[in-house]
């Protein structure tokens, strides 16, 4: 009797001490995996904060912006071979397209598309009526042209030579607060000496290389260009560049605030290298780095946009001619 009674004890000693083992194996595997999302919160929390664009904001997805109607306003404007209108379009075509192929903003339609003086409705029709989040106003104030034949002293031959100068001003401001979060002044100047190529097809490559800076230049200050990844003395960077292009390299700080406002100002910079692009797909930048030590998530500022303008396609002699680029 007394043995049976030990034995009972006995089989609840071993169960008692059995859960209380599985209860402690139990919380030791709810720590460990626990600890294992606190970790992996931090990283998240980590790459979000290491994502940050230019504005000071945690995004994940693209902005909605409206390109509206470039105003056109210019003093020689009978002079020219395109239309107030025609020029408005192209220019804001082309804007559009610059940013969109930037794979950095979903561009919706304009509402009032027709009406070129309208500035103020970021209203758009794009599956119902949708508020953006910025719009991007354009001024163009300059277009000034120039056509003239010089003469091949080698041949005779006279080849045509067309100069295009022109002059956007634009802001990008914030549909809710109408707050201007950018604006620039842009300039660029472009020759062409094609033969049978018109003057307003000129113009309109020149359009298109406005668009292409302005396009450049939000993205330094939205999208400021990022390392993806660095191995060794090789480099892939976020955004396509032109080949050549050399890029001081920053290390991002603290974040700094105005004092009275609490709005972001930027943040700490410190240069810590230079790269150069050596290849570009649609999407991404391949360099190597020339100087310094660089990371993954450093950013790049390349230089004004002027840097990025056409190289002469003319060369002036110390005689005062010209050599032609097939002379």
């Amino acid at each position: 009797m007394n043995r049976l009674i030990k034995l009972k004890f006995g089989l609840i000693a071993i169960f008692i001490l059995s859960a209380c083992s599985s209860q402690s194996e139990k919380q030791s595997t709810s720590n460990e995996d626990q600890q294992i999302i606190s970790n992996v919160a931090a990283d998240m929390d980590n790459q979000v904060a290491l994502n940050e664009n230019g504005l000071g904001e945690k995004q994940i997805e693209r902005y909605k912006m409206v390109v509206l109607p470039t105003q056109v306003n210019l003093s020689n404007q009978y002079q020219l071979p395109i239309s107030s209108d025609l020029l408005s379009e192209t220019i804001t075509h082309e804007i559009a397209t610059a940013l969109h192929n930037s794979q950095r903003f979903e561009i919706l339609a304009n509402k009032n598309s027709n009406d070129s003086q309208s500035n103020e409705n970021s209203e758009v029709d794009s599956n119902g009526i949708t508020q953006s989040e910025f719009y991007l106003k354009s001024t163009l104030t300059q277009l000034d042209t120039d056509e003239t034949v010089r003469i091949l002293k080698a041949t005779g031959q006279g080849v045509e030579e067309k100069q295009v100068s022109t002059t956007v001003l634009y802001q990008i401001i914030d549909a809710k607060t109408n707050k201007i979060v950018l604006g620039r002044s842009l300039r660029y100047q472009l020759k062409s000496t094609t033969n049978s190529e018109s003057l307003s097809t000129t113009i309109n490559n020149t359009f298109a290389k406005i668009a292409d800076l302005m396009k450049r230049e939000v993205l330094n200050e939205i999208y400021p260009i990022r390392i993806l990844k660095a191995d060794n003395n090789q480099i892939i960077l976020d955004q396509p560049l032109p080949v050549d292009t050399e890029c001081d390299v920053i290390r991002i700080g603290e974040k700094l605030k105005d004092g009275y406002t609490n709005s972001v100002l930027g943040y700490e910079q410190t240069q810590v290298g230079k790269l150069a692009v050596t290849n570009v797909t649609s999407v991404l930048s391949y360099g190597k780095i020339i100087d310094g030590q660089v990371s993954e998530g450093d950013i790049c500022k390349i230089g004004q946009a002027k840097s990025l303008v056409a190289s002469e396609l003319v060369i002036r002699t110390e005689r005062g001619g010209v050599i032609l680029p097939f002379d």
